[in-house]
């Protein structure tokens, strides 16, 4: 009854396909467009969780031990749809699909083996923050609450102004990335990393390497969503996403 008033004087129209959207608990997309997402879905690797056809046990970069996160699972593949939404929360004031984005977090956290539960999202430089009036990871981890889950965002900081990493290499990320994250206060032994995109994962290594320098034994990741080649070469990233890096 409520959306149908809202609609009647509010109409909403989603921002991919220009349809009326009825039921507002999905935010300004309709569920035809959101069923248009790809969940991830095995084979991936058990460790990173890099999405491959033939890939059993651990990809390459987590045999060579390249990672320092020691567990990763995205809710979805990243695809043009999901690349648009995540576009328009950052970058439109889109914050109310932040809900829903996060409601697909909950459903990926508990269909797979997490075992932190503190949420740490990764931070966003004050500055940018500020300019955006938000962190895009803070508030879709909010909606992890709802399965016992504690959310910090004052333990982690970025204390560097990373520029962008798109176009960048895997080698050139990294260096962008050096010492660009800090801790305040005490780390649990186990938490809960989230962000809105992984491609190479650089951005979640820096941090994952930050909180274990400061006592975390384990740490997982968990994101919306999965660039599928690790490459990460295309215009949009998990660094050049939300432009941080």
């Amino acid at each position: 009854m409520v959306d149908a008033i809202l609609n009647l004087l509010f109409p909403l129209t989603c921002i991919l396909c220009k349809t009326q959207v009825r039921e507002r608990r999905w935010g300004p997309v309709c569920p035809t467009c959101w069923n248009k997402m790809k969940r991830l879905e095995p084979p991936f690797c058990l460790q990173c969780g890099m999405p491959a056809p033939f890939i059993e046990g651990l990809c390459g970069s987590c045999r060579l031990r390249e990672h320092a996160f020691d567990f990763a699972r995205s809710a979805l593949v990243f695809n043009d749809p999901l690349r648009e939404v995540i576009h328009h929360l950052k970058y439109s004031d889109r914050v109310s699909l932040a809900n829903p984005l996060g409601t697909l977090l909950c459903e990926c956290l508990e269909r797979e083996a997490f075992q932190g539960h503190v949420v740490i999202p990764v931070p966003l430089h004050r500055k940018r923050e500020r300019r955006r009036g938000f962190n895009q990871a803070s508030l879709i981890a909010e909606s992890l609450t709802k399965l016992n889950r504690t959310i910090d965002t004052t333990t982690l900081r970025r204390r560097k102004n990373t520029p962008s990493q798109t176009g960048l290499s895997r080698s050139q990320r990294t260096m962008n990335l050096a010492g660009a994250f800090e801790v305040r206060g005490s780390v649990p032994e186990c938490v809960i990393v989230v962000d809105d995109v992984f491609t190479t994962g650089s951005t979640l290594h820096e941090v994952a390497k930050t909180l274990k320098r400061y006592g975390a034994k384990r740490v997982e990741v968990l994101t919306v969503a999965r660039v599928p080649s690790p490459a990460g070469s295309g215009t949009t990233s998990e660094e050049g996403a939300h432009g941080e890096g």
